[in-house]
């Protein structure tokens, strides 16, 4: 049960949410059984409370009470819940749409034959879409749309109406446009990922003038030409001031596209483009273009933090820890915080603050659990502890081994072990001749995978 996508989706859910799933439940228009609020109460609680308790079994029994267990009657049940819930969170996102809610409006009124009403939501609907900021695809839709239904209503009425169908098919047109080009970005940015995408593009049709469209047009000849940098700056500046025209989630892919750049261009060796990654982090969480529903993501949190770091930005570092600790999902909060305050400690020297913290905290998440553990890993061979660095090499072979879904970064880890211990054999490299610093040295940069080679560089200096 505990793997089911009715408590996936439960578990998702904030406490407004809760509040209103359950107001939803509760009106006969949406469920008509009782022991589907039970059902959903029950869950809701245990998740929060001791999640070990949901099994199927006990789920009957608090319902049922003392009837024997019938499997079938809690699956019909949770199929029930989760397709209310499915309709409630459908329901939610419609709303906040105010102009889709206005189309609809519109078309009932126009069904119902009644004329006044229909103008009267037709109007409002052009108000809420011309008083929100967005001029994005789903503005240039709206507006065909909205002259579409005028159209129809017109028709009905076997009445004319001065509407400009040039003017509507710009509008289809530039929402097209809009559309293609954020597809065509995402594929640049697989592109540059995998030699395997095709390069495929859609010659471009005449649009109407728009800022959204010139953002994206320079964004995908930075991703299609990455020594074209002059578009990226063009995309940044747009971005910078434009930002309020796209919504939720397509102006936080813009950011992350051009984040996506940046991170070429810094692997690559031009490492004056963390600065460029650092300020679209910094203004995409202070616009909050890079929330997801209204939280930070604990990747977006990490990335940032190691941004600053780079930059010595650690009094900003150190702020914005604490700042937007309270926007992580609360059940990543401790975790994610303790792992980037560990890392904030490192990073100014504070090794028994930093020790204390990773030690202390329990990382669920193996890829944070890889960073804490090499992290202690570089912390135990600078202060040369090495009785515990030789056991902490120990533990994390074990670990390596018996993590199953870390894929490529396995071997990245275990190359670094090996190459570790061939250091920490020496006891002390200043006392190594040159040329087997030099032979450790050639092996470190010859090792395709490899974790913390720029560290382990840096010990042989």
């Amino acid at each position: 049960m505990r793997q089911s996508l009715l408590l996936q989706v439960i578990e998702k859910l904030d406490k407004k949410d809760l509040r209103e799933a359950r107001k939803w439940l509760q009106s006969p228009i949406h469920n008509n059984r009782p022991e589907v609020v039970e059902l959903f109460d029950y869950v809701a609680y245990r998740l929060q409370k001791n999640p070990e308790l949901l099994t199927k079994e006990l789920v009957f029994e608090h319902i049922h009470k003392n009837k024997p267990f019938v499997e079938a009657q809690v699956n019909h049940l949770m199929s029930w819940l989760l397709e209310a819930l499915r309709e409630y969170l459908g329901w939610r996102e419609w709303q906040l749409d105010q102009p889709s809610v206005f189309l609809q409006q519109c078309k009932a009124m126009r069904q119902l034959g009644l004329d006044q009403a229909f103008e009267k939501v037709l109007e409002q609907a052009h108000q809420t879409l011309e008083s929100q900021p967005f001029r994005d695809e789903q503005y240039f839709s709206m507006r065909y749309l909205l002259q579409r239904e005028r159209q129809e209503h017109a028709s009905l009425q076997r009445r004319t109406i001065d509407i400009s169908l040039d003017e509507m098919a710009d509008f289809t047109s530039t929402a097209a446009r809009l559309n293609q080009l954020r597809l065509e970005c995402s594929h640049a940015a697989m592109r540059n990922l995998s030699k395997n995408t095709p390069n495929s593009t859609i010659e471009p049709k005449q649009t109407l003038h728009s800022s959204a469209v010139t953002t994206y047009e320079n964004l995908l000849k930075a991703l299609s030409d990455p020594s074209d940098e002059n578009a990226f700056f063009a995309t940044r500046d747009l971005l910078s001031l434009n930002w309020g025209v796209f919504r939720g989630n397509e102006r936080r892919d813009l950011y992350l596209l051009s984040l996506n750049y940046c991170i070429r261009k810094i692997n690559e060796g031009q490492r004056h483009f963390m600065r460029e990654a650092f300020e679209l982090y910094r203004v995409g969480l202070e616009n909050r273009a890079l929330f997801e529903y209204g939280q930070v993501s604990r990747f977006t949190y990490k990335n940032t933090i190691t941004a600053g770091l780079n930059l010595g930005e650690f009094d900003w570092v150190r702020t914005f820890i604490e700042t937007y600790r309270i926007h992580l999902h609360p059940r990543e909060q401790h975790s994610a915080y303790s792992y980037n305050l560990a890392v904030w400690c490192f990073w100014t020297n504070d090794y028994d603050q930093a020790m204390t913290l990773l030690r202390e905290t329990d990382f669920a998440d193996p890829l944070t659990n890889l960073d804490a553990r090499s992290i202690l890993l570089k912390i135990y061979y600078e202060k040369a502890y090495h009785d515990v660095l030789e056991s902490h090499l120990n533990s994390f072979l074990t670990y390596l081994r018996r993590q199953k879904s870390i894929g490529y970064q396995r071997e990245n880890y275990l190359n670094l072990i090996k190459i570790t211990r061939k250091m920490l054999r020496e006891r002390s490299l200043k006392k190594l001749e040159e040329t087997k610093k030099q032979a450790l040295r050639d092996e470190i940069v010859a090792t395709k995978a490899l974790a913390e080679r720029g560290w382990l560089l840096s010990q042989l200096d």
